[in-house]
């Protein structure tokens, strides 16, 4: 389950990337 979690989290992150790169700050 810890696997898991973390690509949840890994995925969870890289979604957020560009959406934290389209709005600055």
């Amino acid at each position: 389950q810890r696997q898991l979690t973390s690509a949840v989290k890994r995925a969870r992150f890289l979604a957020l990337l560009p959406y934290t790169d389209k709005h600055p700050g």
